[in-house]
């Protein structure tokens, strides 16, 4: 659960507990309401602290010279630039023998 994420969740729980006042049967709105806000907070506490990691982890790399383990971001691929860039080899089949 990322933190925009949590932060939804957690609108649509205050939204349970203290927007609407319908009382269906069966259920209690305001106690949906208060279980999801507690776990958007705790969704919302485990990005922090995941972002957080992920960025001492960077640093570390960088401070002792080291490639990093994982990118600073989840859509940047580094790529060391001196590194050939090749196609990987595919074998083909055989087409003219029977499956």
């Amino acid at each position: 659960m990322g933190i925009m994420v949590s932060l939804v969740f957690f609108a649509i729980g205050a939204i349970f507990t203290f927007a609407i006042r319908a009382e269906p049967s069966g259920i209690s709105l305001v106690a949906v309401g208060v279980i999801i806000m507690l776990v958007s907070v705790a969704g919302f506490a485990a990005a922090v602290y995941r972002d957080l990691w992920r960025r001492r982890i960077f640093e570390e790399s960088i401070e002792q010279g080291t490639t990093p383990p994982l990118s600073p971001d989840d859509d940047i691929i580094m790529v060391e630039p001196t590194t050939p860039i090749t196609a990987p080899a595919h074998e083909y089949p055989n087409l003219t023998e029977p499956l």
